[in-house]
């Protein structure tokens, strides 16, 4: 079975103190546990890149980034760019995460951007995708997906999706203890993996779909049953050591 991606975002929490008491022993839990049937990538903020890349180096535990800048390089003051993320170790970067759309008012031409940046440096962009509260009320999750997913293809063209994941986040689950029904989920990961094969330069599916919002140790069990679902972004549960565990070891069983 192709190994299941998770993706653990620790969005604005961050100290050296936690780097000790989660990062380390969840390494520890890696090189102990060999047959856990996942992938993890772990996003600390910037900062702590670096440090977290050295605790995780003799593990396979990858590391991503949170967002990356517009910019190369030059006078953009507060910024960080590919090559530095790069030059860390960074692998996976996070693209256009709802707070990111919501927050830095970042609209589906600057999300393009930065994918595009991060395909050129040959590392991996994570899309985050996903519906309004009012969207799903009204039955707009597909004509959103398919909206935000046209902007990478209208950008980079037929492959612009090789190589790359996509993640459907609800915008308003995250932060939430509810996910949709896992027949929604199932029926909107269905449909976002047919429309980009639709639109494609192959006929080979070259990219993940992760489901991402509210994702705990408990959802989890159901969530793992999606066939269309290739792994999933975990917020705030993967800042605690005993449920994230708990959640990984999950992925024995599948």
């Amino acid at each position: 079975m192709k190994k299941k991606i998770i993706i653990s975002n620790w969005k604005l929490h961050g100290s050296i103190c936690l780097l000790n008491t989660l990062l380390i022993p969840i390494s520890k839990f890696y090189i102990k546990n060999k047959n856990i049937s996942a992938k993890l990538v772990i996003m600390p903020p910037y900062i702590y890149l670096h440090p977290a890349k050295k605790i995780i180096s003799n593990t396979n535990i990858e590391l991503g980034a949170q967002n990356v800048d517009i910019n190369l390089i030059g006078a953009f003051t507060g910024e960080t760019s590919i090559n530095m993320l790069k030059d860390v170790g960074v692998k996976y970067v996070l693209i256009g995460h709802s707070e990111r759309r919501k927050y830095h008012n970042e609209d589906d031409e600057v999300v393009a951007k930065k994918f595009k940046i991060v395909k050129d440096a040959n590392l991996i962009p994570i899309l985050c995708i996903g519906e309004t509260k009012n969207d799903y009320i009204f039955n707009k999750t597909k004509e959103v997906c398919k909206n935000q997913i046209n902007k990478i293809f209208d950008v980079l063209g037929k492959s612009g999706f090789n190589n790359s994941m996509v993640a459907y986040e609800p915008r308003w689950a995250i932060g939430s203890n509810q996910i949709p029904p896992v027949d929604f989920i199932k029926k909107i990961s269905k449909f976002i993996k047919n429309y980009i094969l639709s639109r494609q330069d192959s006929t080979e599916k070259l990219f993940y779909i992760q489901y991402g919002g509210a994702v705990n140790d408990k959802n989890i069990i159901q969530l793992l049953n999606i066939d269309d679902i290739d792994g999933f972004l975990v917020g705030s549960l993967s800042l605690s050591l005993n449920s994230f565990i708990n959640l990984l070891k999950n992925f024995n069983h599948t």
